[in-house]
This record gives structure tokens, C-alpha cells and sequence, in this order.
């Protein structure tokens, strides 16, 4: 296994250059970075364990120690790279690195200062929470990340509320594959609170298991993570976009919009109505619509009004959000298309790509939310 979890290393300092090496890098890509190495330092550190060389490293052995520390926080300042607007980053999350620099220097003073005579003496002191300090780091490191990781998943799900104000599509601004990887992360971190509590109450388990099953999730983590973070791009690029209010998964619109999401809006009656009128107009003669990639920054910035404007006199005129909006557009010409005997050699996917949608489920998934039925059942009732 010790072989497993060296590659797993190796390949996560790889996938870190890899993004080092990314042009246009933003926050989200830093912080993949910092946790890639982390990931990458843990499954060294555990292999050498393995390989029981880790005492004659006792430098690598005191920075390796609390390191499982920074690992929630890390994955938590990821979530939030992405899914928050503001590109600039803020110093005060420096701050949870603290129970990392603490641990870590209490740990040096154990191996160079209160050192029993041994490095493996005092591992054991360190290891078998034989101090208060270390007591609380055994705290940290098994029960405090859990606290991040379901932070981060329910920031996710914020994120994909927000997402139908902004966007008329879903393909690479949902998440979805970093909700899986929070997902993966969890049911890690349940494993390691279930071994803990299992050899804290004395309860026989086979050896190594439970710490070969955690180190092998860990290096699944760094290549999901790896491959498909350098994939990622940034979703809410400068300059910035005010958020809307939250809506339910995929954009579906609440049918009411609180009027106090706007109440200190300078946006009156009279220019209300005005910019909805230009707002279909421009949806019905451009059909902007049919670019799959349609954001509400890119039709305020061709009305020339601002994106809170927008978002305003579609939640409070029309009751539906960006999302919905767009989308009723593309599910109405496609219809069209459907019932316009010219288009009867063209396959389904084919009249949805022309009309807007980027990808079959997203099509499927949007046509059957706004129909009732699925688009060969609508096409059937054509035929009939």
C-alpha cells in the first residue's frame, strides 16, 4: 500500500505544477494548489509511517503532525473561491491557520525541548495524547474539520440556488463535480470519526485498516480534485456580480420575490415598466437566447442598465428569475421548431442545440419543468 500513497503524492505535486502552470489563474486556483501540496505532504508523511521512517525525519515529523488541521479550512476557502464574487483575498482567513502554527510548535518543543530522549518516546507522548496540547490537537484533527467540510457542502448549495439570478445555463457553474468531491470528503471524514472513536473505546481493528482506507480516499480526492479543478473555470469573473435571491436548485424561480430584496432600490414604477418592455423587445428580435452561454451581466451590459435592474424587473414583474426567464425563450422556439414540418429530418438534440440548450439533460430536465412532459412525448402530441 505504501507504494499507492507515494504515486498518490506524486501525483498530487504534479497536478500542483500543473496549475501553477494554468494562465489566468484566480483565487480557486491557489488555494487548489496550497491543497494539493497539503494532500500531497499528508500521504508522504503516511507512507513513511508505513514504511516506519518516519522518526528518522523528526523536522518532517513536527511540520507533518497538525497538518490534518488545515486540511478543512483549505477545502472550505475552495468552496468559497468559486462560488463568491469578490476575487481579492481576505487576510482574516489566515486566522484558521492559527490551531496549525500552535500545534505545530508545541509539537517541536515535545522533539527538542521536552524530548524524553527519543524520537519514538515522544511520539508516543504526542501520538497518545499524553499532554493536554496534543489532547486538543487529537480534538482538531478528527472532529473539527467535519465542521468545514459541511460548511463548504452547504455553501454548494447556496451557490446553486444563486446561480438561476445569473446564468441561463448550468454546464460548469453548477459544482457539481466539487459537490461530489465535498460529498467524497465527508463520508472521509465520517470514516476517520468512526476509527478514532473505535480505538479511543478499545474496540479491535484490523491493523491499518481504518488509516489505509482513509489515505486511499485521500489520494482519490487529489486527482478528482486535481483533474477537475485545472478544468474549472472562474464563474463569477470581474467585475463583479450582486447577487440575487436565492432560488431552488438548477433556477427554479419561488413564485413570490420578497418586495424587501429591493425595498432600498432606486428603480421606480415608470422606469420598471420601461425596462421590461425593452428587455422582450430585445429577447424577441435579438434572441439573445441563442447563445448557450447567456448571463445577465451580458444582456444589462447590451441594455445598458444595471445587472441588479435586470434581475429586479424580471423577479418582480414576471415572478421568475434569470434562469427561467432565458430558458422560456429557448423551450418556446423549440416548440416552433417541433411543429414546423421543415424541420422533420432533424433529430431532437439537434432543433435544442439551435435553439440555446448546451446539452441533452439540461434540455431534457428544462423542456420537462416547463412543458409537463418530456420533448418526445410533446412531439408525439404533434404527430397525433
Amino acid at each position: 500500500m505504501k507504494f499507492v500513497f507515494i504515486i498518490g503524492a506524486a501525483q498530487a505535486f504534479f497536478l500542483a505544477a500543473i496549475a501553477m502552470a494554468k494562465k489566468n489563474k484566480f483565487k480557486a486556483d491557489y488555494v487548489m494548489v496550497v491543497l494539493l501540496v497539503l494532500m500531497g505532504f499528508l500521504l508522504i508523511g503516511y507512507a513513511l509511517e508505513v514504511m516506519g521512517m518516519d522518526i528518522d525525519y523528526p523536522i518532517f515529523l513536527g511540520c507533518y503532525t497538525a497538518m490534518p488541521v488545515l486540511f478543512g479550512p483549505l477545502v472550505y476557502l475552495y468552496v468559497v473561491s468559486y462560488t463568491k464574487k469578490s476575487q481579492r483575498f481576505n487576510f482574516w482567513f489566515l486566522l484558521h491557520a492559527v490551531p496549525y502554527v500552535v500545534f505545530t510548535i508545541a509539537v517541536f518543543l515535545q522533539l527538542m525541548v521536552y524530548s524524553e530522549g527519543s524520537v519514538v518516546e515522544d511520539k508516543e507522548i504526542i501520538e497518545g495524547n499524553k499532554k493536554i496540547i496534543f489532547y486538543v490537537m487529537a480534538f482538531f484533527r478528527v472532529f473539527v474539520g467535519a465542521f468545514y467540510l459541511i460548511a463548504a457542502f452547504i455553501e454548494l448549495r447556496r451557490h446553486n440556488r444563486r446561480i438561476g439570478h445569473q446564468f441561463s445555463y448550468t454546464e460548469q457553474v453548477d459544482l457539481k463535480w466539487l459537490k461530489r468531491v465535498i460529498l467524497a470528503m465527508i463520508i472521509l471524514w465520517g470514516t476517520i470519526i468512526a476509527t478514532n472513536i473505535l480505538y479511543y473505546l478499545d474496540i479491535w481493528l484490523p491493523y491499518r485498516i481504518g488509516d489505509n482506507i482513509i489515505f486511499s480516499v485521500i489520494t482519490l480526492i487529489v486527482f478528482l480534485t486535481g483533474y477537475f479543478g485545472i478544468k474549472q473555470q472562474i464563474i463569477y469573473a470581474p467585475p463583479p456580480i450582486p447577487p440575487g435571491d436565492p432560488v431552488s436548485e438548477q433556477g427554479q424561480a419561488k413564485k413570490a420575490i420578497p418586495s424587501k430584496q429591493y425595498v432600498h432600490s432606486s428603480l421606480s414604477e415608470t422606469q420598471s415598466e420601461a425596462y421590461l418592455q425593452r428587455l422582450q423587445d430585445y429577447m424577441e428580435k435579438e434572441q439573445p437566447f441563442l447563445d448557450g452561454k447567456l448571463s445577465l451581466r451580458d444582456v444589462a451590459d447590451y441594455l445598458g442598465i444595471s445587472t441588479n435592474h435586470v434581475s429586479q424587473v424580471i423577479n418582480e414583474k414576471l415572478h421568475i428569475n434569470f434562469f427561467d426567464f432565458v430558458n422560456g425563450y429557448r423551450v418556446a422556439l423549440m416548440k416552433n421548431k417541433m411543429r414546423d414540418p421543415a424541420n422533420s429530418h432533424l433529430t431532437l438534440l439537434g432543433m435544442a442545440y439551435d435553439s440555446g440548450f448546451n446539452s441533452k439533460s439540461s434540455f431534457n430536465h428544462i423542456f420537462k419543468k416547463m412543458t409537463g412532459l418530456t420533448p418526445s412525448a410533446y412531439l408525439k402530441t404533434i404527430l397525433t
